[in-house]
């Protein structure tokens, strides 16, 4: 389980890692995270640059990654919608998931501009400061909201929501439009908008986001982004087996029904 732990923390990372950083942030000696880190190259998983010393992942866990992502269900499902709506709206799209702690970003489309600005695919986001958290808190299982909201709210930036009656009442809110947003609250600069995608049986099985600069996603959304992200979850959802009628969060609907009324 340490490896397995050590090899996360490493994927996480853009650069290469050292065995002193490693081993403090681990809370163990440098020995044995050497020991960890030659067991982890001899099974092909890393690779240690000889004139630094450092490691990172091989081509050999990338490639395993991408064949375990495109195997995925729910990545799968929504892969063809979430490169669509890049193309249409420019921005980049993501895919997360609900975890114990936040959601985790399972797959990125990457934006159509020069200057990227997304989260990278296996990272964990709170819920309380990011699109993706909010959406999770107002469409999963409501004991989620109810654990967050007895925890720490750390502020991000001056934006971010570190009070619980405020955040409940922001969730009220995802909950009555269908969607969630998140300006300037995970990082000054940055917005992104939220849906919520159910699977066969109605249940919430993660949400689409597009992500960029608040430049080009306002705090106030357009009528076309919020549109073509709520129009994106309803497909992926179909593509999940979920069918029209069943008992899944009717405010959605409603909101898809009165962004086409005022676009029209």
């Amino acid at each position: 389980m340490f490896a397995l732990d050590t090899l996360e923390y490493i994927a996480q990372h853009q650069a290469s890692v050292g065995v002193t950083e490693l081993a403090r942030a681990f809370d163990t000696t440098k020995s044995r995270m050497h020991r960890h880190l030659q067991t982890l190259m001899g099974a092909g998983y890393l690779v240690r640059d000889p004139q630094t010393e450092r490691y990172r992942v091989s081509a050999r866990l990338v490639a395993l990654g991408q064949a375990v992502s495109e195997g995925f269900e729910f990545v799968r499902a929504a892969r063809d919608v979430a490169r669509e709506r890049r193309d249409k709206l420019g921005h980049a799209v993501v895919l997360s998931q609900t975890e114990p702690d936040g959601v985790r970003i399972v797959a990125l489309v990457p934006s159509k501009s020069s200057l990227e600005i997304a989260v990278k695919p296996g990272s964990v986001l709170p819920f309380h400061s990011s699109a993706q958290g909010k959406a999770a808190l107002a469409f999963d299982d409501p004991a989620i909201l109810e654990a967050a909201l007895t925890r720490e709210l750390p502020l991000r930036t001056a934006y971010t929501i570190g009070d619980p009656g405020r955040l409940r009442a922001e969730i009220e809110l995802t909950r009555k439009r269908g969607w969630a947003a998140a300006p300037n609250e995970a990082m000054i600069g940055m917005n992104a908008l939220a849906a919520p995608i159910y699977d066969a049986l109605g249940h919430y099985a993660g949400a689409i986001a597009i992500v960029d600069s608040i430049q080009f996603i306002p705090e106030n959304p357009t009528t076309q982004q919020v549109r073509e992200l709520l129009e994106a979850a309803e497909e992926i959802s179909r593509n999940l087996g979920y069918r029209a009628g069943q008992p899944v969060h009717a405010e959605q609907s409603r909101a898809l029904r009165a962004v086409g009324s005022a676009r029209s």
